[in-house]
């Protein structure tokens, strides 16, 4: 079979054969193609996926960008998914996953701005878990399902601006990284995108500000030392060293693990600006004391601990046990005296053991 070396893919069963995991290919072109489709559609999930049969699946979408986006265009309910399953696989030639995306992002700006006519109430969100909506509401004080839209919006903005940063392109890569945020501006994948983006072009106030915004509503010690750092580092861009120490020496007491990259360094220039030859010691009254007529402050919110407790007493309710850990084993980190979520995560990995 001949076919251009981008998109070429080896049939070595032969016609009326099955295909790994019960695909039978038949010969017929269209009848292959719904049947693998099919299979994507039914069986894949954002966790479980076959690589070859997505690389075959590549194949038998259209040569171009143009092509591909009226097939979408004309079947969108199977091809939204098909084409994000294959913009997300590393196999598929990079450029082939480019104009996959191309096309599907090109359909989704416009499906963006039907949505946005045909809207109630807005802006519309597109959120991605049971935390988000929860965090959504308690903030809002109203239901999230009525901003929620199910379209994926969020993941093909994300997933396009991997593909773009792979390219090096990183202009567009901030693009799609920045619309991702805006459909979905509680996940902290575009979020660590945009302030790595903002840090390197040394973007203080807007570095700042999304830090600060991050650190509102995130609740795992990962995310909120890392929240902290890009904040300390936005400080010590604006010359406030004080500051940019209180908010490097918190994220040290969040974060677990080795120092991440660059923050010995980052750390050094700021004692550096403060004429300090070592790091001192500073109590959370000194803390406050510095921030007290700020409207930044380096601790984490309130709210997102009021948001994951009904969750975790849920959970436990209903025996998902693993779902409680997710929440609860950062929730008691910040607030040990509250003994009945304690005890129930101390029951949830008796549970487990």
């Amino acid at each position: 079979m001949a076919c251009e070396p981008l998109f070429c893919y080896t049939y070595t069963m032969g016609v009326n054969s099955k295909f790994n995991l019960g695909i039978n290919l038949t010969g017929d072109n269209d009848l292959d193609r719904r049947n693998i489709f099919n299979y994507i559609i039914e069986n894949f999930t954002k966790d479980k996926t076959e690589t070859e049969i997505l690389v075959l699946a590549a194949t038998f979408l259209g040569k171009t960008s143009r092509e591909i986006y009226n097939e979408i265009r004309i079947n969108p309910e199977v091809l939204v998914p098909i084409c994000l399953y294959l913009m997300k696989e590393e196999k598929i030639n990079l450029q082939r996953r480019a104009e996959i995306g191309n096309a599907l992002v090109r359909y989704t700006d416009g499906h963006a701005r039907k949505v946005d006519e045909n809207a109630k109430r807005k802006p519309l969100f597109n959120f991605t878990n049971e935390y988000e909506e929860a965090l959504y509401a308690k903030m809002a004080n109203v239901s999230a399902s009525e901003i929620l839209v199910k379209y994926p919006f969020y993941q093909i903005y994300y997933t396009r601006g991997e593909i773009y940063e792979e390219m090096r392109d990183y202009t567009r890569a901030f693009g799609m990284y920045s619309k991702a945020h805006q459909w979905n501006p509680f996940s902290p994948k575009p979020i660590l995108k945009l302030l790595e983006a903002l840090k390197f072009d040394s973007r203080a106030a807007d570095l700042l500000r999304l830090s600060i915004w991050y650190l509102q509503v995130t609740y795992s010690t990962h995310n909120i030392s890392a929240a902290l750092r890009y904040a300390g580092y936005a400080l010590y861009l604006d010359g406030k060293f004080k500051e940019a120490y209180a908010f490097y020496y918190q994220s040290i007491v969040y974060h677990e693990g080795p120092a991440p990259a660059r923050f010995n360094e980052e750390i050094t220039s700021v004692l550096t600006a403060l004429k300090k030859e070592e790091p001192y010691e500073l109590s959370r009254s000194q803390i406050k004391k510095l921030f007290a007529y700020t409207k930044e402050k380096p601790f984490p919110s309130e709210i997102v601990f009021d948001t994951i407790r009904p969750l975790i007493i849920d959970h436990y309710s209903k025996g998902r046990y693993v779902d409680v850990l997710r929440y609860a084993t950062h929730y008691v980190i910040f607030r040990p005296n509250d003994d009945k979520i304690v005890r129930i995560l101390k029951a949830s990995k008796l549970k487990l053991d």
